[in-house]
């Protein structure tokens, strides 16, 4: 492994422990990495607020990505490099489609958390998550007009997860990208957003090659992003077929894994 000049990792499930905290070894290996000059990337499907609790504790400032994809936002700035939404006609009908069902899901307006009931359980589950108080609309939440960067289905019971999941892909195909995370979730953005993508934009921002670059993730959708980068690392506590398409697989979160590859990564000739 050489030295690279980009780290990309997400953040629940890698960057964070098993109990959604960062650890002090995986704070001072991120700021050993900027400190030497390498551009540290959050690629998270969290939402903006969410996310920068975490990234101002490590201090990463740098274009990272949040909502898949959807926003890529300089942290140090605040200034929006990159930001593509579900579009208000679309998001409509995801509504629709998951009201008819009687299946949960939630938005995501203006860096705000857009729910139905900020009492349901789900919707307590991910507040928790998240830090992030969500702004209850009711019964006008499934006619609301509003865009979304990203929605998220969330079902707790494993079969309906899965028709989720199926129904999801069969009704809106390829007008939509669709992942999965915390075996919990169905994330639905533009069929145009995904981290590779956003890793991509990225990179070239900082006109850093792909080679160059050094991702690391768990979930469905860091998939891409391990797949796309130089150096694709996947996380002991990844499902098999995101391990697949990684070339190097890191201890668990629950072991400082994303630390103990970032911390090999430094020692590694540039």
């Amino acid at each position: 492994m050489k030295r690279p000049k980009l780290i990309a990792l997400d953040m629940d499930g890698t960057m964070l422990d098993g109990e959604s905290r960062l650890t002090e070894r995986t704070k001072l290996a991120l700021r050993a990495a900027q400190d030497v000059g390498v551009k540290v990337v959050v690629a998270t499907g969290r939402m903006y607020p969410s996310a920068m609790i975490h990234i101002e504790d490590v201090g990463i400032k740098s274009a990272c990505i949040f909502y898949n994809g959807a926003l890529i936002r300089d942290t140090a700035t605040g200034a929006t490099i990159y930001q593509r939404y579900l579009g208000p006609e679309l998001a409509a009908e995801i509504l629709s489609f998951f009201h008819d069902r009687g299946w949960y899901v939630q938005m995501y307006c203006d860096d705000k958390l857009v729910v139905r009931d900020d009492a349901d359980e789900r919707c307590k589950f991910y507040e928790n998550i998240c830090g992030q108080k969500a702004v209850a609309l009711g019964e006008k939440f499934w006619s609301c007009g509003l865009d979304s960067a990203k929605m998220l289905g969330v079902s707790f019971d494993s079969e309906i997860f899965a028709k989720m999941c199926d129904e999801v892909r069969r009704e809106f195909g390829p007008r939509i990208y669709q992942a999965t995370s915390w075996n919990s979730f169905v994330e639905m953005v533009h069929p145009s957003v995904n981290k590779a993508e956003a890793l991509r934009r990225v990179c070239e921002h900082y006109g850093v090659a792909r080679e160059e670059a050094l991702a690391i993730g768990d979930g469905g959708n860091d998939a891409e992003m391990i797949r796309w980068a130089g150096t694709g690392v996947a996380m002991g506590n990844a499902r098999d077929s995101v391990k697949e398409a990684a070339d190097v697989i890191a201890p668990p979160n629950t072991e400082d894994g994303a630390a103990q590859i970032i911390e090999a990564a430094l020692a590694a000739e540039e």
